[in-house]
């Protein structure tokens, strides 16, 4: 009776034992195909990422690449310009009479009017140079007034030596604004390689 219960308990213990094994081995295969699919998920999106990584740095080069000719090009043809055309040219000169203390009628030390004086204002931008700024800008050589990108010809040279009307303070104030606007846009970049890169 005794063997008889020793043998039922150790096949019952056989059967919990092999339950136990057969599905703790179920279970690990299960966890090794939910792992595999995931990593193979995993592999795909990093493959997907890096494709589109590397079509991003393709087109980035493509595009710089082409930048760096057009501004190549256009310092070429300003350098030309500059050659004939002055960036700048003296502005309108303004005249002030002197008022005469005693009066037309009064005699004085001096019986003449007093004489008139020639004021100058700041030098005033050419249409060449205005030209070469919004180019140097925009990357693209636009006509500024008269003054076309048009193959040089006396006329249009002439035309490029023309007053813009824009002075040197004009000039400063842009670049003042343009600098700010490139400082806004360095800070934000600069914050969302920091955020990208702490990803």
């Amino acid at each position: 009776m005794a063997a008889r219960l020793l043998i039922a308990l150790v096949a019952a213990l056989a059967l919990v034992g092999g339950g136990y094994w057969w599905g703790h081995t179920a279970t690990d295969n299960a966890w090794q195909a939910k792992h595999a699919k995931a990593l193979e998920a995993e592999r795909e999106e990093t493959a997907k990422e890096t494709k589109r990584a590397d079509q991003a740095a393709a087109n980035y080069l493509t595009e710089h690449i082409d930048q760096e000719d057009r501004y190549a090009a256009l310092n070429a043809t300003y350098q030309d310009l500059r050659r004939r055309v002055p960036l700048v040219v003296p502005g309108p000169v303004v005249v002030v009479a002197r008022s005469d203390p005693y009066g037309p009628d009064s005699p004085g030390p001096d019986e003449r009017s007093a004489p008139a004086t020639a004021v100058d204002s700041s030098p005033v931008l050419t249409l060449a140079a205005v030209r070469m700024w919004n180019g140097a800008l925009t990357g693209i050589d636009q006509a500024t007034g008269a003054c076309s990108p048009a193959s040089p010809t006396q006329s249009t040279d002439a035309a490029c030596a023309q007053g813009s009307g824009l002075t040197l303070d004009d000039a400063w104030a842009n670049h003042a604004a343009n600098a700010k606007a490139c400082a806004d846009d360095r800070q934000r970049y600069q914050h969302l390689i920091d955020f990208l890169n702490g990803k």
